[in-house]
């Protein structure tokens, strides 16, 4: 049978509305032990996942905010929102599947492959690779 104390509590915590942000070291407190009267040791909180700004993103990413802004208007950051219709909110889950994106896509060949196919107007070096083999005039035509 709990004690009446405790139902007092827990009815109180009972009335409020669902959601309800109860200061925690108040509630640890008041849950302390009550036969001793002493209250319970508070333990530190672990770190809350906050939902962040345009600009903590931008210095997670080392960008310009307004660069991580079109990032987020444009879709890149699923659940991202207006947080009273003005400050753009990026939850912790969003940015760390972009990073895992961004990371799947650098492994994949990218921009980096163009500099293995050769141009076909780049200047071919001499067998003795000193010089290039066709010369170019001052007026873009190539000479023999």
């Amino acid at each position: 049978m709990a004690s009446p104390y405790l139902e007092s509590l827990r009815a109180a915590v009972a009335a409020m509305p669902p959601g309800a942000l109860v200061p925690r070291d108040w509630l640890l407190e008041q849950l302390g032990d009550a036969s001793t009267g002493a209250p319970a040791p508070v333990a530190p909180a672990p770190a809350a996942l906050v939902d962040l700004t345009i600009r903590d993103v931008a210095q997670v990413f080392g960008k310009r905010p307004s660069t991580v802004r079109a990032w987020v208007e444009r879709g890149d950051f699923a659940g991202a929102y207006k947080l009273h219709g003005k400050e753009w909110r990026v939850p912790v889950n969003a940015v760390e599947a972009f990073q895992n994106r961004q990371r799947r896509s650098k492994s994949a060949p990218g921009l980096s492959a163009w500099r293995t196919v050769k141009r076909p107007n780049a200047p071919t070096r001499s067998e003795d690779g000193q010089e290039p083999a066709t010369k170019r005039s001052p007026h873009g035509n190539a000479e023999a």
